[in-house]
């Protein structure tokens, strides 16, 4: 997985946190179907605080009203270069291009820059083809808020220190909730962000989006789920433990019930 930052300023990448394993409570959220490699296909996750953005590709509207925090689409594309519009009330807020190629799927990812005051960005998250070991979940987050570097919080610990806007990390983990935080860099408050409780969804990729300024009370996360196949067995309900060295079929085979 990567991401394809397409503005002007161009916003760096390469890791993020365990900000949330997975906000399934909170707004924004996205379960699509299953990962089809064939499908061209797009999905907008609306990240400027305080705006309905209406979207468009290539001059066509595709949705309509997209509220912050939200997700929306698949969009079906043609592949190779597209042009994406966001615009409020037939105002044109940021336009831009980006690239996806046959069968690719992507987030286009219309937020914040570092500084409130500066232009909103577009950043493209483009998907990988993958399998998640069962039981575990891929969990991809980035910070597209309008805050400095950051350290993410995760029960209570520092996980990730000094990330920045437009950053992301990749991480495959156990299904489970956590308690995330994202607080300055070096220090415990102000508390940007949370505490909160965050659960991944198993066998898929959970992506996870910071936004919103937490100077004018506006931070949130978006949340798209994106169901994968999965690799490895099932845990076993039953063990055989043989028959204490007698040959087979000769004396009793003791198994062992694991389903408790």
């Amino acid at each position: 997985m990567g991401g394809n930052v397409i503005n002007k300023r161009a916003a760096r990448w390469s890791k993020l946190a365990l900000v949330a394993a997975g906000v399934l409570a909170l707004a924004g959220l996205t379960i699509s179907p299953s990962y089809a490699a064939d499908d061209t296909e797009i999905y907008i996750v609306q990240g400027v605080p305080g705006k309905d953005l209406d979207v468009a590709i290539d001059g066509k509207s595709v949705a309509e009203d997209v509220k912050t925090a939200a997700v929306a689409g698949p969009f079906k594309v043609e592949p190779g270069s597209r042009m994406v519009t966001f615009s409020e009330n037939g105002t044109a807020v940021l336009e831009n291009t980006f690239s996806i190629k046959e069968g690719g799927k992507a987030d286009i990812v219309a937020h914040l820059p570092e500084s409130p005051s500066g232009d909103p960005l577009v950043t493209v998250y483009k998907y990988d083809a993958v399998k998640v070991p069962k039981g575990k979940a891929q969990l991809v987050v980035s910070h597209v808020a309008a805050v400095p570097p950051a350290d993410i919080l995760v029960n209570g610990q520092v996980l990730f220190a000094n990330i920045a806007n437009g950053e992301s990390l990749e991480l495959v983990v156990p299904v489970a909730t956590y308690k995330v935080s994202i607080v300055p860099s070096d220090k415990k408050e102000p508390v940007f962000f949370g505490p909160v409780s965050l659960t991944v969804k198993g066998g898929a990729i959970n992506r996870v989006y910071a936004v919103g300024d937490p100077e004018k009370k506006t931070m949130n996360v978006a949340v798209h789920v994106l169901t994968v196949g999965t690799t490895g067995s099932k845990k076993p309900s039953e063990v055989n433990t043989g028959t204490g060295g007698q040959a087979v079929g000769a004396g009793p085979s003791l198994e062992v019930n694991l389903a408790r």
